[in-house]
């Protein structure tokens, strides 16, 4: 008997069907004489195993099994344990797929306490997942999973950051046995949190000698630029970060995220110091705490230089941060010897600043003070300190006043000193302004201010003194609202346009045709954010095809681009006994934001005309899943919003319903003027429907009377006299409801003669068959 040797096979899937129905990498462990005979049965045990599946969507490699390699149980195909390697396609073996570092803030916070609790540390790989993992399915029910279930019901551990969580379980750990179940640990935690807050919080003490004493038994910093970040904003709190509580935390993050003006300086300054991301942080505190009690530090930055030089140089953690030597100390010493002699040059912003300082008042207003009490004063009223150049910027601002002439001369309104007084569209008033006179000798003329005036055919000769202005006074345009044409508005437009060149002219002949807008087919939008104005689609569908032609021959659209864009994270909602105490973000088991979804859709309009062709790009978007106060909504006709949301974008670009874009539907008296001239129109329209109507109705009664007068039997004439007479009775009633008494008159004399006719073909039917 030949003896037989151990082969392996390896069965690779495509991309191809790995994309489509998730096939994965399979190996067998199998008997062969030889590595050729192995070869010839790979595809028969593959195909034995798997009949369903085609050969040609995998690569089947066989090796003679050698350690290394990995291989399931003998003649049994394994599908997992190809699932920890990755196939190299040059050298076409399995190779041990490397651990991939996980950035621990990414996961979500479940995962994170499981990480926790598993690991003890937050420096993770992707291998380490799954066991993390399990702590939340099926090892649920053991002591660590209890941890987890406690640790996540329990809000205010769950949101500290993890060494602190980490110390949590070390306490969960030490105090309850194996067999405690979640509520018993999350009374424990909460016997942690009270004994947190029993705990002195004293500072160490600010001394160079006992700080290097105990510099081996410092806790070494994080190195992270983030954790040191928050670290600041501890500091600036006056908390010692080793020693910061749930709530502790919660603030420092908020002073980070608002950007605090105390965290912004004194970070830039620490920043600096080589080394600061590893110094130890309880040691930071130390060193800072004086510097954060002083408050003109915050805006002195030469003085919170010069604190941090004196602290921080020449530390033992700091060999990157030499002390000032003796020559520097020497040459330092002279210059302030020498400055002394010159008191005239001493610098005094050091210890106290000097004015003049500028602040800006929370109505907007601005103000100066000379004396450091009083901006001092201001501001805890509730007043902001700001530059020299920003002062004078506000300062020199228009007013509100000059704001508010400007704007009304932007609406219409005639200003003086702003609008033109030669413009025609003014009406100037005939009658003078009332005016007092100065007659001298504090005597004063107040004829002007009299209801009723005078007449005067010469002006007065009456001595006058010489401070009279005996100028005459000049016409004056009224300030009140002016007098516009009712249609100053639309005759502007259309004369802008009428006066560009013949070239501008020709180009604008498809936008002069399609940019009036009927009221009739706009809606005002109120309460999404903004006001303005929708116009219908379908309004605009119809202009462009009694324009163009039917869609699809003379005009018509290709969907270039149909795609979902991700938007904002979504969230939900944190509770700490039945009260909202802040927001998480919604995420995938793999720790991938989940995000609002957006539909985007990307059209090419093209049309035809008669002198030419041309083609638009335009993008439509709708929100197709997103979050409301109900829940999270899906709009399942998002495609179909975003196209009409294209085809209105594209038609607009080429002119249609411009009014509407160039915003004159925001102004009263271009909607009024619009009314009108679309009134006229659908009146004129209504009109020429009405004659066509009445004269088809004309011939339809003229056929009807020949119909009758031809019927063959009493029956047939009767039904149609019947039909037409119903007809011509909604007509009847249709012209007495609109006032128009004479057409009704002339229904009413139609349908008498056409019932004579009836009955006069009925009665001569009658008489023949008598007589028959």
């Amino acid at each position: 008997m030949t003896e037989q040797n151990l082969f392996i096979l390896y069965a690779i899937p495509s991309e191809k069907i790995a994309a489509e129905n998730g096939a994965r990498k399979i190996t067998l462990l199998y008997a062969a004489a030889n590595i050729r005979q192995a070869r010839a049965m790979a595809p028969l045990k593959f195909l034995e195993q798997y009949p369903d599946a085609d050969d040609a969507d995998f690569e089947l490699v066989v090796y003679e099994d050698a350690p290394g390699l990995p291989r399931g149980a003998l003649n049994v195909w394994d599908e997992e344990i190809l699932s920890g390697y990755n196939w190299n396609e040059e050298a076409r073996r399995p190779e041990p797929r490397a651990a991939q570092p996980i950035e621990f803030e990414k996961l979500s916070s479940i995962m994170k306490i499981a990480v926790l609790v598993k690991y003890m540390t937050t420096k993770i790989t992707s291998d380490m997942l799954p066991a993390a993992l399990e702590l939340t399915l099926d090892e649920a029910s053991s002591f660590p999973g209890h941890i987890v279930e406690a640790i996540s019901k329990t809000p205010t551990v769950a949101s500290m950051y993890p060494e602190r969580i980490i110390e949590a379980i070390k306490y969960v750990v030490d105090k309850c046995p194996s067999t405690k179940k979640w509520p018993e640990i999350k009374a424990q935690l909460a016997n942690w949190q009270n004994s947190l807050k029993d705990t002195p919080r004293t500072p160490v003490e600010d001394n160079a000698q006992t700080a290097t004493n105990s510099v081996p038994q410092l806790k070494p910093g994080s190195g992270d630029p983030e954790r040191f970040d928050l670290i600041v904003a501890f500091l600036v709190a006056g908390v010692n970060p080793e020693k910061a509580g749930a709530a502790d935390v919660k603030n420092a993050k908020f002073i980070k995220e608002s950007r605090d003006a105390a965290w912004r300086a004194w970070r830039t300054t620490l920043v600096g110091i080589p080394g600061i991301y590893e110094f130890p942080e309880s040691e930071l505190y130390a060193l800072t705490l004086d510097g954060m009690k002083d408050l003109k530090l915050i805006k002195d930055t030469e003085g919170r230089l010069a604190y941090v030089r004196n602290h921080f140089a020449g530390h033992a953690l700091l060999p990157d941060y030499p002390a000032v030597n003796s020559e520097e100390s020497n040459d330092n010493t002279q210059a302030d010897e020498q400055s002394a002699d010159q008191p005239q040059e001493t610098p005094e912003t050091i210890t106290e600043r000097q004015g003049p300082f500028y602040y800006r008042t929370p109505d907007g207003d601005v103000g100066r003070a000379n004396k450091l009490p009083k901006l001092e004063a201001v501001i805890t009223q509730g007043c902001e300190e700001i530059t020299r150049e920003q002062y004078m910027e506000l300062k020199n601002q228009p007013s509100r006043d000059d704001v508010s002439r400007q704007l009304a001369a932007q609406r219409g309104e005639y200003v003086e000193g702003i609008s033109d007084p030669n413009d025609p569209k003014w009406v100037k008033s005939e009658v003078k302004q009332p005016e007092v006179k100065n007659l001298g000798c504090g005597v004063f003329s107040v004829d002007g201010l009299m209801s009723e005036q005078p007449k005067q055919e010469e002006p007065s000769q009456g001595v006058t003194s010489p401070s009279i202005d005996t100028a005459p006074p000049p016409v004056v345009p009224v300030t009140t609202q002016p007098t516009v044409d009712f249609q100053s508005v639309g005759a502007s437009l259309e004369k802008d346009l009428s006066e560009k060149p013949a070239e501008a002219l020709d180009n604008l002949k498809l936008w002069r045709t399609v940019m009036r807008t009927d009221p009739r087919f706009t809606k005002d939008i109120t309460g999404t954010g903004f006001d303005g104005t929708s116009v219908n689609a379908e309004y605009m569908i119809m202009r462009a095809t009694e324009l163009f032609g039917p869609l699809g021959s003379g005009w018509g659209f290709e969907i270039q681009e149909d795609k979902l864009i991700p938007g904002a994270p979504m969230s939900e909602p944190v509770f700490n006994d039945k009260q909202i105490v802040g927001h998480r973000f919604l995420r995938d088991a793999d720790g991938t934001l989940i995000t609002e979804q957006h539909h985007s859709m990307r059209i090419r309009l093209w049309y035809e005309t008669e002198d030419r062709d041309g083609s638009v790009i335009s993008y439509g978007a709708t929100p197709y899943m997103y979050k409301t106060k109900h829940g999270v909504k899906c709009d399942g006709e998002a495609p179909k919003k975003s196209l009409t949301d294209a085809i209105k974008k594209a038609l607009s670009m080429l002119g249609f319903s411009a009014d509407v874009w160039l915003g004159l539907y925001d102004k009263p008296e271009y909607v009024a003027e619009v009314g009108v001239e679309f009134g006229i129109k659908t009146a004129s329209e209504k009109a020429e429907d009405t004659t066509r109507l009445r004269t088809e109705l004309d011939e339809k009664m003229t056929r009807v009377a020949g119909t009758i007068e031809s019927a063959v039997t009493a029956n047939e004439a009767k039904k149609v006299f019947d039909t037409l007479a119903r007809e011509i009775e909604i007509h009847r009633k249709s012209a007495e409801a609109t006032g128009d008494g004479e057409h009704a008159k002339y229904l009413s004399g139609r349908l008498r003669r056409l019932n004579q006719i009836k009955d006069e073909r009925i009665k001569a039917l009658n008489e023949q068959e008598h007589s028959a």
